[in-house]
C-alpha cells in the first residue's frame, strides 16, 4: 500500500464514540457517531428529586420583535457553583442544554440560577438569572431577539442525515416535533439504515419503511419542519470497518435493496455489489444523492468522476478528515462539487445546509438548488458571497486577465474568528470578526485578479470556536466558479494521485471481499476501472 493510500485511510479512520442519552436511560454506540462523545465537557449535573428543597418554573420563549412564541433550548445553571442542572422532564441535548416548547415548566433547586435561551443559529442569547428561594413558583419570559433572518433572504436550510434509535414510539415522535423546531430546521431528511444485529434499536427504520407506504411524514410535516424519507445505502468491510462506503438517498420512492452490502455489515451475503448500482437506480426513481462522512470509503471518487453524485456530506456525525480530502481535490480537478451536511445519529449539532428558495418549501424544489450547488454549509456562521453580481454556485466565463470583485460577509452567535476567501483551496485574503451587540460579524470587499480558472468560495477557519453544543465552529460556501477561455481549473498531478488512490483501493477490495462468482467480482470491479479510464482521459485532454 502506497504513502497515498495510507494518508487516505488514516484520513477516513471511522472513530468508534459512545454517546449517553441520559434523557432516555440507556447508552448507545455506534462508529458513525460524532467523534466527540455526546457527553464531552459537561459538567456533572444537579438532579433535582422529590426530596429536594425545590421550586417550581416556568419558562416562556418569545421573539423579541414580534413576541411570537418560540421553541428553542435552554441551560439552567447553578449560580453558586456553576453547576448545570439536569431538566429530567425536558429532552437533553448536548453540553447542558435542552429542548423547549414554547411555555414549559420544569422542577430546580430552590437557589439562585441563571437561565440562557437560544434558538437555532439566529438569535442572540438570552440571559435571565432568577431567585428561586425567593418565590417558588415563578414564571420567567425570554425575548430571543434575531441579528440575522435567512428566511427574509430567501434560504432554507435543512439535515440531509439523520438517524434514531433507543427510543420508543412516542419518545420518537416527540423528539422529530420538537427538536427539529426548537433548532429552526426548516427541513429533515429521516433515514433508513440496515446493520445486523443493532438494525433492531433503530426505530427510524420503522417509520420510513411505514412513511413510504402512508401518510406518516405529510403527518409529522404538519408543523413548521418538513419531514422526508431517506435511505443509508452503505458497505462496509467489518461492522463499521471501511469498505465501499455510504451515500445518502434523498426523498425516495422505495427503499433500494439491498440497504447495506457486504457480510461486514449484515453477517451474509458477498461484497459483490458496488453502490454504484444501488445509486443508479435512487436517480432513476428521482432521487437525490449525497456522499456521507468526507472521504470515508472506496467508492467516492470513480463515483463522483462518473457524475453519479448530486453532493458531499461533510462532518456528518463526526470531523473525519478537512475540506481537503474531499471537495478541494475534486474541485481542483475541474468537478462541481455542492457543499452539504447533517447530523447523523441524532441532532447533536447546529449542522445543516441552506440552499436559496423563496416561497414555499418543497423537498423537490430544495433539492434542485442543492444539486445546482447553491448552498452553504454550517453549525455557526451564516454567509453571504457574491463575485461580480454572481451568486453561490454560479459560473463566470473569463477571455482574458481581469480583476473580479468579491463580496462576502458572516454572521454568528458565537465569534467565528475570521472570515476567509479561498481560490483553488488556497487563503488569498481574510476579515476578523468584531462583536456587534451579542453576535459577531466578519466582511471581504475584495478586488481579485485572475487569469486562469479556479473555484472561489468563503469558510470560517477550522481552529475556530466552539458552538453551544461544544461542537468545532466551521462554515463553507460551495463554490463560485470561473472558467478561463472555456476551461475549468485542471491539475494533473491530483488526478494522478486520485487514480493511485483508486487503484490502492481495488487491491484492498481483492485482499478483503468475498465474491460469490467472478460476475461479482466484476460487477464491482469494473466501477474502480471505470473511474481510473475517465481520470486518465481527462490528464489527457488537459494536456492537449
Amino acid at each position: 500500500m502506497n504513502m497515498n493510500m495510507a494518508g487516505r485511510m488514516r484520513a477516513r479512520a471511522i472513530v468508534v464514540a459512545c454517546c449517553l442519552q441520559t434523557t432516555a436511560g440507556y447508552a448507545w454506540c455506534s462508529e458513525d457517531s460524532p467523534t466527540k462523545d455526546s457527553v464531552a465537557g459537561k459538567q456533572p449535573a444537579a438532579r433535582v428529586t422529590e426530596s429536594d428543597n425545590t421550586a417550581r418554573v416556568t419558562i416562556r420563549l418569545v421573539d423579541a420583535d414580534t413576541e411570537a412564541p418560540l421553541h428553542g433550548v435552554i441551560r439552567v445553571v447553578q449560580k453558586s457553583n456553576g453547576q448545570r442542572i439536569r431538566l429530567p422532564e425536558l429532552i437533553e441535548r448536548e453540553n447542558g442544554w435542552y429542548t423547549v416548547v414554547p411555555v414549559v415548566s420544569f422542577s430546580v433547586p430552590a437557589t439562585r440560577l441563571s437561565i440562557e435561551a437560544v434558538r437555532g443559529l439566529q438569535t442572540e442569547l438570552a440571559r435571565v438569572e432568577i431567585d428561586a428561594t425567593e418565590a417558588r413558583n415563578q414564571t420567567v419570559t425570554l425575548s430571543l431577539r434575531r441579528f440575522h433572518d435567512v428566511a427574509r433572504r430567501g434560504w432554507k436550510n435543512g439535515n440531509t442525515h439523520l438517524h434514531i434509535m433507543k427510543r420508543t414510539p412516542e419518545e420518537t415522535e416527540r423528539y422529530l416535533r420538537e427538536v427539529p423546531e426548537s433548532d429552526d430546521l426548516d427541513l429533515v431528511y429521516l433515514s433508513h439504515l440496515r446493520r445486523i444485529p443493532d438494525e433492531q434499536t433503530y426505530i427510524s427504520n420503522s417509520i420510513v419503511e411505514q412513511g413510504l407506504t402512508d401518510d406518516t411524514f405529510q403527518r409529522l410535516s404538519d408543523g413548521n419542519v418538513l419531514f422526508r424519507p431517506g435511505e443509508e445505502h452503505r458497505h462496509n468491510f467489518g461492522r463499521g470497518g471501511e469498505g465501499f462506503g455510504h451515500v445518502m438517498l434523498l426523498d425516495i420512492a422505495k427503499l433500494i435493496r439491498p440497504v447495506s452490502i457486504g457480510p461486514g455489515i449484515m453477517r451474509s451475503g458477498t461484497d459483490g455489489v458496488p453502490l454504484q448500482r444501488g445509486i443508479r437506480e435512487a436517480r432513476r426513481d428521482g432521487a437525490t444523492v449525497i456522499w456521507c462522512h468526507n472521504a470515508n470509503g472506496f467508492e467516492d471518487i470513480p463515483n463522483w468522476v462518473s457524475g453519479t453524485l448530486d453532493a458531499q456530506n461533510i462532518f456528518d456525525g463526526g470531523n473525519r478528515g478537512s475540506y481537503r480530502h474531499s471537495f478541494y481535490r475534486y474541485l481542483n480537478i475541474g468537478l462541481r462539487v455542492p457543499f452539504s451536511t447533517g447530523t447523523d445519529w441524532f441532532i447533536d449539532d447546529f449542522s445543516r445546509v441552506f440552499v436559496p428558495l423563496p416561497g414555499k418549501l418543497t423537498s423537490e424544489a430544495w433539492l434542485q438548488q442543492l444539486a445546482a450547488g447553491r448552498t452553504f454549509i454550517t453549525n455557526g456562521p451564516l454567509f453571504e458571497f457574491m463575485v461580480d453580481g454572481r451568486s453561490i454556485g454560479d459560473t463566470l466565463q473569463i477571455s482574458s486577465p481581469r480583476e473580479l470583485q468579491v463580496k462576502a460577509s458572516a454572521v454568528g452567535r458565537v465569534d467565528f474568528r475570521s472570515l476567509e476567501l479561498i481560490r483553488n483551496g488556497e487563503v488569498i485574503a481574510a476579515a476578523q470578526t468584531r462583536p456587534e451587540g451579542g453576535h459577531f460579524t466578519a466582511a471581504l470587499n475584495e478586488s481579485v485578479l485572475l487569469n486562469e480558472a479556479c473555484w472561489l468560495a468563503i469558510r470560517t477557519p477550522l481552529e475556530s470556536s466552539d458552538n453551544e453544543f461544544g461542537r468545532a465552529i466551521y462554515g463553507h460556501t460551495s463554490p463560485i466558479y470561473v472558467e478561463y477561455r472555456k476551461r475549468r481549473p485542471f491539475r494533473p498531478e491530483i488526478a494522478l494521485q486520485l487514480v493511485g488512490e483508486i487503484e490502492d483501493s481495488l487491491q484492498v477490495i481483492r485482499e478483503k471481499a468475498a465474491f460469490a462468482n467472478d460476475s461479482e467480482l466484476q460487477s464491482v470491479m469494473d466501477v474502480y476501472r471505470s473511474g481510473i479510464r475517465l481520470l486518465r482521459r481527462k490528464i489527457v485532454v488537459h494536456h492537449q
